[in-house]
């Protein structure tokens, strides 16, 4: 069998048209990768609050070693930076937390029970899907970070 071998002129229109169309999705997934501006990184220099009513906030507290602290408390971020610690673990629920690329998950437990936290990860926000460990109930609230 035989194939003719191209002309210099369709050569050249078929590279640029093959060239043309591979670059033309490369370059924007490219871009969009490395200039988003989204760090997917949760944050262990304060707090993610969120609002659960007039009266109360909703904590989250990250360390280095994985350890995730969780609690409520009347809306006093000042007061609440003293005591929502490792060291008082034993007042809070208490878990590990794993990131894989931006979502987020973690499972706490104490005193008052259990909860399975899972979300997304966006700059200094958190958006989370909760998980009451008993009654199975569950809200979504989307905690902002505050440095202390």
């Amino acid at each position: 069998m035989f194939f003719p071998i191209p002309t210099s002129n369709v050569r050249d229109r078929l590279f640029d048209t093959v060239m043309t169309r591979s670059l033309a999705w490369l370059i924007p997934v490219i871009l969009l990768c490395s200039f988003s501006g989204v760090k997917c990184t949760v944050k262990y220099s304060g707090i993610y609050t969120a609002s659960v009513d007039n009266e109360t906030d909703a904590h989250i507290r990250f360390y280095e070693d994985g350890t995730v602290l969780v609690s409520t408390s009347v809306k006093n971020i000042k007061d609440v930076s003293t005591w929502f610690t490792k060291e008082n673990s034993d007042r809070v629920l208490k878990g590990k937390y794993k990131v894989k690329g931006c979502s987020l998950r973690f499972d706490v437990k104490g005193d008052t029970g259990k909860q399975s936290f899972s979300g997304t990860i966006n700059g200094d926000d958190l958006t989370m899907d909760i998980t009451n460990g008993k009654s199975k109930a569950s809200t979504t609230r989307t905690y902002h970070f505050i440095a202390i």
